[in-house]
């Protein structure tokens, strides 16, 4: 079921988080329209994570096509909201367990998952043209993982 880019009568801090729970749900339903309306879709935009950083939008987007090949299952909380002192800007930080599975291996019986624990530092921008908030730089910080890191990193 498609899920709504913008939202009605929500805070601003509802706002800010929204564009984590956008992606993350574009992940989890495989909806990559619903993924690319939580990001910066530029040059600028930067992704950092287990070592390794990934710079514009391009680059972006052609590494978290992994994630669409795949079955996901993202758990958010803790998150918090920090506004900037520009009204424009914002930074949140969350908790995260991410459960990665190859399709094929979603109903078999035995274990052929890769589990991240993870916590993401995240800054964004609000888009005039939309009044969106935008992931303009995430970094995830790996805590602990377990199974087989090949599903997501092959």
């Amino acid at each position: 079921m498609a899920q709504p880019d913008n939202l009605r009568e929500i805070t601003p801090r509802e706002a800010v988080a929204d564009a984590l729970h956008r992606c993350i749900l574009g992940f989890d339903n495989n909806d990559r329209e619903l993924f690319e309306s939580a990001c910066l879709k530029d040059e600028s935009m930067l992704v950092v994570a287990a070592g390794f950083i990934i710079q514009g939008w391009t680059s972006i987007s052609d590494f978290m096509s992994r994630l669409f090949s795949l079955v996901t299952t993202h758990f958010i909380t803790n998150i918090r909201v920090q506004f900037n002192d520009e009204s424009n800007t914002a930074h949140m930080s969350a908790h995260a367990i991410a459960y990665h599975v190859r399709a094929d291996d979603a109903f078999k019986q035995e274990d052929a998952s890769y589990t991240a624990g993870c916590l993401y530092f995240i800054d964004l921008i609000k888009d005039d043209t939309d009044g969106l908030w935008k992931i303009k730089k995430w970094e995830i910080k790996m805590q602990w993982t377990t199974g087989d890191r090949a599903v997501l990193h092959p």
